[in-house]
């Protein structure tokens, strides 16, 4: 663990400054349309601080990993052959990265500002902080040596946050959600609309909270408990299709990847608590 838990350390600092990032180009975004008379109520306003931490966090999420990647590595070469050091060394290489990575996506994409927070002075320091939060953060996970628990943690959460999408999207975009899986929502009665609608959201819901929960306790039950669901829908998937006879879908590799993930982590913890 003493070599892995420095990249884990910076996709999991990446992932933290992506929280904090997010939600201020967000409410910036509201902001401006509440200027202009755009109506920005709550449940509107929801909806958009938790899709662009979902959209945007994913590319916005590879941009931070590779800027903290260059700019922790090059903090822990200063520090290892100078007198430099510390975790404000790492803070500040972090804000520095933020700050480049918000430059150079203006101006290689043609001179546009994807994060609406950007735009004023204010948003500028907000972004900085939250870089400057996030190699502190970084420092915080490399100073002690880490056990297993920290990669299943990490492993956790990212599955956890794949799932909101997921999940959001059932809650806020029910009709573009069950076009992704072949139903045209309005063509359907009343009552199989409402049948769609609470089973899929509770699916995705559940088995999100099941991950979050399983990352927060290390109870391997919960990683298992999504781990089922999933295989569950994958075989009786591959069941419909070959003795129902429906049309055939490649949905079900989804889903044993989705089954396998977190079985993966609730029997790692399992061997991990026996040996111990």
């Amino acid at each position: 663990m003493r070599i892995a838990k420095y990249p884990f350390a910076v996709l999991s600092a990446a992932l933290f400054t992506v929280m904090l990032i997010t939600p201020i180009s967000s409410i910036s975004n509201l902001m401006w349309l509440s200027s202009v008379d755009m109506p920005v109520g709550l449940f509107s306003s929801i909806e958009v601080i938790l899709f662009d931490f979902q959209r945007l966090g994913i590319g916005l999420y590879a941009v931070v990993v590779i800027g903290f990647t260059i700019a922790f590595t090059i903090a822990g070469l200063i520090s290892r052959f100078t007198s430099l050091g510390g975790k404000y060394l790492y803070a500040v290489a972090a804000a520095v990265a933020i700050g480049t990575a918000i430059f150079l996506m203006v101006e290689l994409l043609f001179q546009t500002e994807l994060l609406s927070g950007n735009r004023t002075i204010i948003g500028k320091i907000l972004h900085y902080l939250a870089g400057f939060f996030g190699g502190y953060f970084y420092y915080y996970l490399i100073a002690v040596d880490r056990k297993y628990t920290f990669v299943v943690r990490f492993l956790g959460i990212l599955y956890a946050y794949l799932l909101l999408g997921l999940s959001l999207q059932w809650i806020f975009t029910p009709v573009l959600a069950a076009s992704d899986f072949g139903f045209i929502f309005n063509e359907l009665s009343d009552d199989a609309q409402n049948a769609l609608l609470r089973d899929f959201t509770s699916f995705f819901v559940a088995t999100f909270l099941f991950a979050l929960l399983g990352a927060i306790t290390l109870n391997p039950i919960w990683f298992l408990s999504a781990g089922i669901v999933y295989f569950g829908a994958g075989i009786f998937n591959l069941m419909a299709i070959y003795v129902h006879g429906t049309d055939f879908n490649q949905i079900f590799i989804f889903e044993f990847i989705l089954g396998a993930w977190p079985s993966a982590l609730a029997i790692t913890i399992f061997l991990k608590e026996r040996n111990n």
